[in-house]
């Protein structure tokens, strides 16, 4: 195995990992944050879509960040292609 496939290998496994962590909940399981997040997000952002409150107002630079995160990751894959083309 050439450096930049185990390098590829690893970093596809550890973002696989942070997402099953990130994701994995009890089924039917409410947080205290997301009942906060259902009843009070009118009053809080003036929004009446929940999902638009929570992305523009509760959590708008979380998001601009994962954003730039994929954008990063992404420009890296491309990067790892096609200088790891002879191995």
């Amino acid at each position: 195995m050439t450096r930049t496939v185990l390098v590829t290998v690893l970093v596809l496994l550890l973002f696989g990992f942070v997402l099953f962590i990130y994701t994995a909940h009890p089924e039917g399981h409410e947080s205290d944050v997301s009942a906060y997040y259902i009843h009070n997000f009118i009053e809080d952002t003036g929004a009446r879509n929940a999902v638009a409150a929570i992305y523009l107002n509760y959590r708008m630079y979380d998001t601009v960040f994962e954003a730039l995160i994929l954008l990063v990751s992404i420009i890296a894959m491309l990067h790892f292609f096609k200088v790891g083309g002879h191995g």
